[in-house]
């Protein structure tokens, strides 16, 4: 039997302890570091935090906890025993490299009353990829910003929508440092929830205020490669005035065979909008809980407010995917996307 090796916290390879951590690693899929594949160039360096490997050079047993664990070669590793490891610069399968880039800051233009969307546009001749879904990081000189990319992938342009009211002095600093530079260093791509070829099963989305951005992305990338299968999505907001680009639904019931949108307005009850939250209209939709997969975006208390109500009716927990889930578990508190 193959033994269960976890890297970096966050992913799972199966390795049989006739091959070493590297050679299991690549032939999954995942993008290890290395070089010579033989012990030298130390490119494959990386922690051994539990279980044991067998070294090829210099040979021999090592646990972790031992003198050398904190600088285990992966090429000359076999196991020994279920790992966990850390090793810089890893990519899943499936995932995109990191990269910092200098954008220039094309157009900024307000889509209501505290939400603006900017338009970065990628240097040329340099390749930037993305999966939908997925958000970047502006890097300011007063700090680092995470904000959803709310366009498809293709092209060199990036689409933010920047929230900005009274009641969030950081992001009106956020909009005078981009309003005052021609250009910004981006981060990207962040995030592990995100469609790059969707399942073919009914996909709801599910957002409030600016969680609305990520949500745009994939539907787009729904429309790019011909999604066949239902599409829902419910929108919700405080009044009709916090709601932007509202054409958009109009045209993706044009460009999808199976969607419907609806908006909810949480304080003020009007023609053509659901009353209450956003997660109620869904309820009301609901007719097969095991169904569809859900995307869910918006802050941390309404993704997680969202989640239980989805599960109280039936709902997968497995069936949800936010980032919510990976950067704020409920017991701690993080700076959101936007």
């Amino acid at each position: 039997m193959p033994y269960r090796i976890r890297i970096n916290q966050r992913h799972t390879l199966d390795c049989p302890e006739s091959k070493t951590i590297l050679e299991a690693a690549r032939e999954a899929g995942f993008g290890f570091p290395h070089a010579c594949r033989n012990g030298v160039c130390r490119r494959c360096e990386g922690q051994l935090q539990r279980g044991s490997v067998h070294l090829s050079r210099p040979p021999g047993p090592l646990s972790a906890g031992e003198s050398g664990a904190d600088a285990v070669l992966y090429c000359v590793a076999f196991p020994i025993s279920d790992c966990e490891i850390d090793v810089p610069d890893i990519t899943a399968p499936g995932e995109i490299p990191e990269q910092t880039l200098r954008c220039q800051i094309r157009q900024r233009e307000p889509l209501n009353h505290d939400i603006s969307r900017i338009w970065l546009r990628l240097p040329a001749g340099r390749q930037a990829h993305w999966y939908a879904g997925q958000y970047l990081i502006l890097d300011l000189p007063h700090g680092q910003y995470p904000f959803s990319i709310a366009n498809a992938p293709g092209g060199r342009e990036l689409e933010l929508h920047i929230r900005h009211g009274r009641d969030n002095p950081g992001a009106r600093r956020i909009m005078a440092d981009l309003a005052d530079a021609s250009t910004v260093s981006v981060i990207l791509p962040q995030g592990l929830r995100y469609l790059d070829t969707p399942p073919p099963r009914p996909l709801w989305f599910i957002c409030g205020s600016t969680g609305f951005a990520p949500v745009k992305a994939m539907i787009e990338r729904l429309i790019q490669v011909g999604f066949e299968h239902p599409v829902r999505l419910f929108w919700g907001a405080r009044t009709e005035q916090d709601l932007y680009l509202p054409g958009l639904p109009a045209q993706w019931r044009d460009a999808l065979p199976d969607f419907h949108a609806v908006t909810a307005l949480s304080d003020i009850s009007k023609p053509g909008h659901a009353q209450g939250l956003v997660h109620e209209a869904a309820l009301e939709a609901l007719e097969q809980p095991e169904q569809p997969l859900f995307y869910i975006g918006g802050s941390p208390a309404m993704v997680w407010a969202v989640h239980d109500a989805l599960v109280e009716e039936g709902v997968p927990a497995c069936n949800m995917h936010s980032d919510v889930f990976d950067y704020a578990p409920r017991d701690q508190v993080f700076t959101p996307p936007s």
